[in-house]
């Protein structure tokens, strides 16, 4: 009797085990290619990194579908350690463009959301940003992770220290009024 619990106890491990090594992002979404090759880099002196294997990541501006593949254009972002774009509202690193192989539906990876590809730069294609002529990296995407936008915090964890009411801790404020308070907030 025990060893069968013993047994069960072992095979829910296991596949508890396996199902979550799974969801497990690649290897190349979370470490840094050696050289780290930035945008402007890329931008900078094109002939010299086409080819090298980036990992970029940042905002969704647009998604196009094409024929044989989807373009997603990005905002590029600086990436954290594992990996995450950041979702601060700086300027941003420049623009790229990820070429992903067949069809992504637009709306999982709608405008705003972040995105983390890894991939060989291809080209540098000149496009039109607005009416200035901007040349845009091109990165053919072996793996990508797309992450939704953050959640803000709530008020009141932007003040730690919170102050009761004016009207005192305990609603009343004695014969003196509202406009007078013989002892502080915080008692």
């Amino acid at each position: 009797m025990i060893w069968r619990a013993f047994v069960r106890l072992l095979s829910a491990a296991a596949l508890l085990a396996t199902g979550c090594a799974g969801r497990q992002a690649p290897r190349e979404l979370i470490e840094a290619p050696v050289p780290d090759v930035s945008v402007a880099q890329a931008q900078a002196q094109p002939a010299r990194h086409l080819g090298q294997r980036v990992r970029w990541g940042g905002v969704i501006l647009a998604v196009r579908n094409r024929t044989q593949l989807t373009e997603i254009e990005v905002l590029s972002r600086p990436l954290s350690d594992s990996g995450v774009p950041s979702s601060a509202d700086d300027a941003g690193l420049g623009r790229f463009i990820a070429e992903i192989a067949g069809f992504v539906d637009p709306t999982a990876f709608p405008k705003d959301h972040r995105i983390t590809v890894a991939g060989e730069i291809a080209r540098i294609e000149t496009r039109k940003v607005g009416d200035y002529p901007y040349a845009f990296p091109v990165v053919t995407v072996r793996h990508y992770r797309g992450f939704a936008p953050p959640v803000p915090d709530p008020y009141w964890h932007r003040y730690p220290l919170y102050a009761p009411p004016p009207w005192g801790v305990w609603g009343y404020r004695g014969p003196w009024g509202p406009w007078y308070r013989p002892w502080p907030y915080y008692w």
